[in-house]
């Protein structure tokens, strides 16, 4: 199990996220949801006019908007201050301190990958950004 599994983690960061101005901004005309997945742990969100109004750690029947997924490896990059959630989710390689001889330039491939609905996905970048840095700070 990863660290999303922590009940108690899961209700502070829907409280903190709810008390993120910055956010529920971010998120005011969203009426979706946006499913968190680390490892093979879920945690489901419902947001409505910028407030979480419903969580769960199962995906919903009536599914979700976006997910955000990957390795627990990734999101303990994103926790430890060690990446970036632009890093993260944006495809193409920033960091080549693996790659000398640079023969990934070009690459395109995500850590934490975006599925679902793109455009709401792609309208939500900040509050996305918002939820992430919500989370590393919940999760410290």
């Amino acid at each position: 199990m990863s660290f999303l599994a922590d009940a108690a983690l899961q209700q502070r960061f829907v409280d903190a996220l709810n008390a993120n101005e910055a956010f529920a901004t971010q998120a005011a005309v969203f009426d979706g949801a946006i499913q968190l997945e680390v490892d093979d742990d879920c945690l489901w969100l419902k947001i409505y006019k910028g407030r979480v109004i419903d969580h769960q750690t199962a995906p919903s029947p009536f599914g979700y908007t976006f997910k955000l997924h990957g390795p627990e490896a990734s999101w303990r990059m994103l926790l430890s201050g060690e990446r970036l959630w632009a890093d993260l989710t944006y495809p193409g390689k920033r960091r080549f301190d693996d790659d000398p001889r640079l023969e990934r330039v070009g690459e395109l491939s995500a850590d934490i990958r975006i599925e679902g609905n793109l455009v709401e996905a792609g309208r939500l970048t900040e509050a996305t950004f918002e939820l992430a840095y919500t989370l590393r700070s919940v999760a410290a």
